[in-house]
């Protein structure tokens, strides 16, 4: 792989010009809102909704996608917007477009109580699909989320700001991890002992806002003192900027990626990623993380009138915003 060329030098760590071609090199990437919204619940298959992006998703060794309408299956009747219950099939072809784990810890994780939870996380290990952010007991919760790429061990944590007023059953905190800086001040530091790589999946923010707002900024501040390596943001359905703390990148939203919203610039959305080189240095094993880039991409109808995702540079008079803006506003380059 190709050595990226503009990482920023942390203390005690080599810069680029020091990391020679022996160095492992991956990449991380996530993907945003991921709700089937009407009539998107009712497709039998979502090949066809990737199909145009299908080579960016594959090309990325650890992909993260934030499922935010759980996929509890048509026993529990399929629905969208307010309670979504979305078809199993989702994280089938989910999987088959590149997506390596999914993050549900979200506002809707819990629509259909610990049934949904249940039911989507059984289906999620009968696709042999990873997930983070909601389990089936402290147990499971327990369990790192590790995973480990071409020699490069990476710990994935996720958590949500609420679950839109629905109470998690007492004595069953498991069923979703909301946001809550003790526990994720020791579950970073935890797990960080046991990884080279540490990435935070966060469903936070204001709707429909692009700037982030000063609860996510004192947020994201207080997550790049723990010292994680990534923090993906999702839950506006907008773009809001990238922005680098400390040594932590931090992408305040991603947007929609798949959803059934049309209004302003809810149906753009795209690709956060980052690289990690994993070399030795002064005798030690040192991972540095950055390149950070944006793929922008757009939700649009088919000639079948079927909703799927297309590059923003594609999307025309079908996005309020072109690729110049979103790359100006996140003031990341595209890939």
């Amino acid at each position: 792989m190709i050595i990226p060329t503009d990482f920023t030098v942390r203390e005690n760590v080599p810069s680029i010009s020091q990391i020679d071609s022996h160095s492992t090199t991956i990449s991380i990437g996530m993907i945003g809102d991921i709700l089937l919204h009407h009539p998107l619940f009712t497709y039998e298959n979502y090949d066809f909704a990737f199909a145009n992006v299908k080579d960016k998703l594959t090309s990325i060794d650890f992909l993260l996608a934030n499922q935010e309408s759980m996929p509890g299956g048509v026993e529990l009747g399929l629905s969208g917007y307010p309670s979504f219950n979305s078809p199993k099939h989702i994280i089938r072809d989910l999987k088959a477009n590149g997506v390596d784990m999914l993050s549900i810890a979200n506002n809707h994780t819990i629509d259909r109580k610990e049934t949904g939870v249940m039911n989507a996380i059984g289906y999620m290990g009968e696709y042999d699909m990873p997930y983070v952010g909601a389990y089936t007991s402290f147990l499971d919760q327990a369990e790192d989320r590790i995973v480990e790429v071409d020699g490069v061990r990476l710990g994935i944590l996720a958590y949500t700001y609420g679950t839109n007023g629905i109470p998690v059953p007492e004595g069953k905190e498991y069923l979703v991890s909301l946001i809550d800086r003790e526990r994720i001040q020791e579950e970073i530091t935890d797990l960080k002992k046991r990884v080279d790589v540490l990435i935070v999946s966060l469903h936070w923010g204001n709707e429909y806002q692009l700037e982030p707002s000063k609860e996510q900024v004192d947020l994201a501040q207080f997550v790049a003192e723990q010292r994680a390596d990534v923090l993906f943001g999702h839950h506006p359905h907008v773009l809001q900027k990238h922005d680098r703390i400390e040594d932590t990148e931090i992408f305040y939203s991603i947007g929609n990626f798949y959803s059934a919203q049309q209004f302003d610039s809810t149906n753009i959305g795209g690709i956060a990623r980052v690289t990690a080189a994993k070399t030795v240095f002064g005798g030690k094993s040192i991972t540095v993380v950055g390149n950070p880039v944006f793929f922008p991409t757009a939700v649009t109808k088919d000639a079948q009138n079927r909703y799927h995702i297309i590059p923003l540079k594609d999307a025309g008079s079908n996005a309020i915003y072109d690729e110049k803006w979103a790359m100006n506003h996140l003031n990341l380059p595209s890939w």
